[in-house]
């Protein structure tokens, strides 16, 4: 495109979740192995509207540990065992659809109805089954479940707290719903639960 003579798209983007994987001081995730900075992380430095975690200090101080450590955590390399397994993905063309439950039902503004509806919409996407291993299908299946998990826990907050608003439950609540929903994947099924903990971002309460 030419900007002198044509306009430039612009489309809006927003975070609408915060969180990431939950890491230790230095990187390491539940998973061993795993570790994860910047914006994949919840190392608890994270503000109260990002969506993972505070990318300049993980940049600087939580890669530098993660170096750290590493050297003596990491196990020899192995070559990666082939997986054709189609069970579980679902099809690549379903993204669109899958986006626009989540724009209009789990977007700026969110109440208990849109939320269930969403629920049983994202329900009938995961019930189809990819076709073959590809790309699209991957990706497609991944932010399906990240929309599930995203999805329960708006419906379990039944506050409005950061970048997460109910028009249903428009206050804020410490006493009931200061701390964290955590999500597990359990035999490919993600598992939501919410862990109470002290607010700490100088908010009310």
């Amino acid at each position: 495109m030419d900007p002198t003579t044509q306009l430039i798209p612009v489309a809006p983007a927003c975070h609408y979740a915060s969180g990431g994987v939950r890491t230790d001081l230095h990187g390491r995730s539940d998973v061993p192995g795993l570790y994860a900075t910047g914006e994949v992380a919840c190392s608890g430095v994270h503000g109260a509207n990002r969506l993972a975690s505070n990318s300049l200090l993980e940049g600087l101080v939580y890669s530098r540990r993660i170096a750290q450590v590493l050297p003596g955590e990491l196990r020899g390399w192995s070559d990666p065992a082939p997986d054709t397994r189609t069970a579980g993905l679902v099809p690549g063309d379903a993204r669109p659809e899958l986006q626009e439950v989540m724009t209009s039902r789990v977007g700026v503004l969110r109440n208990a109805a849109g939320l269930e509806e969403a629920s049983s919409m994202l329900d009938k996407i995961g019930s189809r089954s990819a076709e073959g291993v590809d790309l699209a299908a991957w990706e497609t299946t991944n932010l399906l479940t990240v929309a599930e998990a995203l999805t329960e826990a708006a419906r379990g907050r039944e506050e409005t707290r950061g970048s997460h608003w109910r028009d249903d439950f428009p206050e804020r609540d410490d006493v009931t719903w200061a701390g964290h929903f955590d999500t597990v994947m359990s035999d490919g099924v993600a598992e939501v639960s919410f862990v109470a903990a002290p607010a700490t971002d100088g908010g009310p309460g």
